[in-house]
């Protein structure tokens, strides 16, 4: 093959490859999204900002293969990319990621919880004391 051919071929499979990470990073944060649940707001700007990242990175794909000129077959590279890496290992790596974080941020909140317990029983037993003598302080108070 002349070089000029394998060029293409680099640079196609370059494409791919970011087409594939571009997913990967989508993933990343579907798992995010997963562990730690927000509002519609967050949602949005954080797909803002994604599309911001990968659009530039496109950009730069371009721009530093072959000198800015839009090529669809770069496109198509990526979105091929994309779909082969959705279709293959996309499910299972957010499915089982996002469990696994669930159950170890779990089992740290549980042993968190344990070690907390008592400061939590001297915070409490403390907040009482505290809200009967303030009880009687306004009893003094207004009998006087």
């Amino acid at each position: 093959m002349s070089a000029e051919i394998m060029g293409e071929l680099d640079f196609l499979l370059r494409s791919v490859f970011l087409g594939l990470m571009i997913t990967f990073l989508y993933d990343v944060i579907r798992i995010f999204r997963r562990v730690l649940r927000h509002g519609s707001f967050l949602v949005s700007l954080e797909d803002l900002a994604f599309w911001i990242f990968c659009s530039v990175c496109i950009f730069r794909l371009l721009y530093h293969e072959n000198n800015g000129v839009f090529r669809w077959f770069v496109i198509m590279g990526a979105a091929a990319g994309m779909l082969f890496y959705k279709m293959t290992l996309s499910h299972f790596f957010v499915e089982y990621t996002a469990r696994v974080i669930c159950a170890v941020l779990e089992v740290f909140g549980k042993i968190l919880k344990t070690l907390t317990k008592p400061a939590r029983m001297a915070g409490s037993f403390l907040k009482k004391q505290l809200t009967r003598a303030w009880k009687m302080f306004r009893i003094i108070l207004c009998k006087q």
